[in-house]
This record gives C-alpha cells, structure tokens and sequence, in this order.
C-alpha cells in the first residue's frame, strides 16, 4: 500500500539546505505490520529543475554549492559551462567550491540561464524570465537560507512551484 506524506524534507539534492516536498513523496506500506519499508518521489529531475528555478528567484547571493546544483540540473560539465559564461575554468571552479563569491553580473546571469534552460522541463511552470532582471539581491537575508517547498501539481508527477511557498529560513 502507498501512501502520500503530506510534508516530506528532501535533503538528498546537493544543497546546503532541505526543500520541503508538499503532498509529493510516497511511502510505501507494508500492510503485515503497518511499517514503513520504502520511500519515493516522483520525477525527481522535474523536481530538481522546479527547485533550480525556485533558487533562482529567491533573492540571496548564490553560493558554490547552489551554483553546482544548478549546472548539474542544466546538465552541463564545468568545462561546458564555464566556456558559455567566457568564464575562466579556475574562475568557475572557486565558485563552485565557495573560494570565491559569484559576482553581480554572473549571478544575474546564471538565474537566466537556469529559467530559461529549464522551464520546460516544467509545464506546469509559468515564469517569465524577465523576473530575474527585477529582481533584487537582500543583503540581509545572507546569513539566511532560502526555504524552498514544492507542491505535486494535482494532474501527475510534475512539480508545481508557487511563490506562496517560498521564505527565509535561519541558517
């Protein structure tokens, strides 16, 4: 038998910080004993580009390891990536690896580029990718992560994000 757990915390993506999964995860039941003996969530590469876009409207400075996880989601090596910035390799490298902030304009253009290279990998997403070049850095919310939770859309395996569910946590 499975069941839905209506708030799950996926701390399995790469990030620094859990995502809250709203009505998405499903345990499976052993009905013998009533224990709980699995657990999964559907489309997790969905729910991996619905957290990536998620990030990327949250307004705190990127750090290495949101940077990281969203490459991976596009689904482009270091290499790749750091030659589609005109990055150098070293450069891209510290930032991955939290040597060196992302600046202003990198960061900007790192949101960009995830929105727009992953919005359709999310249909039921709706995002203009002009969001981002509104959107302001709070450099108060630093000492801060982002808390991301992500709903099930009601229709399948596909991953709802919706601004309601996005807030500052305490690190």
């Amino acid at each position: 038998m499975f069941r839905t757990i209506h708030r799950y915390e996926e701390t399995g993506l790469g990030l620094p910080y859990p995502v809250f999964l709203i009505d998405a995860a499903e345990e499976e039941i052993d009905e013998a004993t009533g224990r709980r003996v699995g657990l999964s969530v559907p489309d997790t590469e969905g729910l991996a580009a619905a957290v990536a876009v998620a990030r990327s409207l949250h307004p705190r400075w990127m750090d290495g390891s949101e940077v990281r996880f969203i490459r991976r989601v596009i689904g482009m090596t270091p290499r790749d990536f750091s030659v589609a910035f005109d990055l150098d390799p070293v450069s891209f490298s510290r930032w991955e690896n939290g040597k060196q902030q992302v600046g202003a304009w990198a960061d900007r253009h790192l949101r960009m580029t995830a929105i727009i290279m992953l919005r359709d990998r999310i249909p039921a997403l709706s995002i203009d990718p002009k969001a981002v070049l509104s959107l302001t850095i709070d450099e108060s919310s630093q000492s801060a992560w982002p808390r991301i939770s992500l709903r099930r859309a009601a229709s399948a395996a596909t991953y709802v994000w919706d601004s309601e569910f996005v807030s500052l946590a305490a690190s």
